[in-house]
């Protein structure tokens, strides 16, 4: 027997560590074919155990109703049919319909995505989670390490900004200095938390480059750093020349890594985009672009209420206030304002319009006043949300 539940409007559905108690988030249908087995935040190990009480509560009504029900039906109908004589027996049993599975909705959780098992899912973010399939650690501050530190003699400066300037357009994060700093900031604390926060650092080697100092202390701090992150932080060495001020060389302690003499700025510039443990996302169209389809990446707030969740909406909201999601043999149908909605009965339009109002109470747009998914008006928000649709 199959029970399914509503999805949030990203197609994730909760569950619940039987062990800590704390919820997440699973995107079914991608990732791993492998089932849950462990708890991304206690590592609880475990299977067919992840179901939150509501959901628990809702496949105990449904197997009762599905598989109890009808044998106490033909156990009522045996005991009537024995029953002869002076002794009369009877029996009946009083269970519970059947109601609307729980509501999944939208909250403000970050999305993780584990390349070990290729799983995404939504979380509340700690120092510590583990992949939901095969349990490995994974530690949130070397994660959130995606900085690039530029390392540079002061008279390097302008060219140093121009590269963060590109960098930033192509949409990493370098971090420069007295730009990343607060007024006040010890200098050396500054540069160690800029390591850390850091998943690579660049060198820029000019002959006006010298090893001493803060840039003798920003090399050891970057050592440091590709020891204790491994492959999660890169050392990249450019190595320029100019013919007036003579010839750079590369430090001592840079000559074990790989270093490069770009020809150019934009070779340069090639070389730290190849050589960062971090990419950005792929080329897409900018939101004011008209004319084309822009792919559309998962996020945890919802997407823009569907055409069938505004109509339901504008009409209930500027009717009586109310919407029934009517359910017989014969079909289903919605209505708001005592007008019904779904304009025929095939099965992909029932379910389009069906989803629009799961949507809406998603958002909070229209509370369920029966408590049986039957009979629903309008909130606050809707009416908001209803006055915001009406004035576009």
């Amino acid at each position: 027997m199959n029970v399914s539940f509503p999805t949030d409007a990203d197609g994730f559905l909760s569950q619940q560590c039987p062990s800590c108690r704390q919820r997440f988030k699973v995107l079914f249908g991608q990732g791993s074919p492998e089932p849950i087995s462990h708890c991304p935040y206690c590592g609880h190990n475990g299977q067919e155990c992840w179901l939150t009480q509501e959901q628990n509560d809702y496949v105990t009504m449904v197997v009762t109703n599905k598989v109890i029900a009808p044998e106490l039906k033909k156990f009522e109908r045996e005991i009537k049919s024995a029953s002869k004589g002076f002794l009369t027996v009877n029996m009946e049993s009083d269970l519970p319909g059947i109601s609307q599975p729980p509501v999944e909705t939208n909250e403000d959780l970050d999305i993780l995505y584990f390349p070990c098992c290729k799983e995404t899912i939504k979380i509340n973010r700690q120092q510590y989670h583990f992949c939901i399939i095969c349990g490995v650690e994974i530690g949130m501050i070397v994660s959130d390490a995606k900085k690039v530190y530029l390392s540079h003699k002061s008279a390097d400066k302008p060219i140093v900004v121009d590269y963060k300037g590109t960098l930033e357009l192509l949409g990493f994060e370098p971090w420069l200095d007295e730009d990343a700093m607060p007024a006040g900031t010890t200098l050396e604390r500054g540069l160690i938390q800029g390591m850390k926060d850091s998943c690579g650092a660049v060198f820029f080697i000019t002959p006006s480059f010298e090893d001493e100092g803060y840039l003798k202390t920003e090399v050891d701090y970057a050592i440091q750093e590709k020891r204790r992150k491994g492959d999660k932080f890169a050392i990249i060495t450019l190595l320029f020349e100019c013919e007036e001020d003579g010839r750079a060389s590369v430090p001592d302690l840079l000559r074990p890594y790989v270093w490069k003499q770009p020809r150019t700025q934009l070779e340069a510039l090639r070389e730290i985009v190849r050589a960062l443990p971090v990419v950005v996302g792929k080329a897409d169209w900018r939101e004011e672009t008209e004319g084309v389809a822009k792919t559309q990446s998962v996020n945890s707030t919802a997407p823009e209420l569907s055409n069938e969740a505004k109509s339901i909406l504008i009409e209930a909201a500027f009717g009586n206030g109310v919407v029934m999601h009517i359910r017989t043999l014969g079909g289903e149908g919605i209505q708001a304002n005592s007008k019904g909605m779904i304009p025929n009965s095939d099965p992909r339009t029932v379910a389009l319009w069906r989803g629009g109002l799961e949507d809406l109470q998603h958002r909070n747009y229209i509370r369920d006043c029966g408590h049986k998914g039957e009979l629903f008006e309008v909130t606050r928000e809707g009416y908001e949300e209803a006055d915001r649709l009406n004035g576009q």
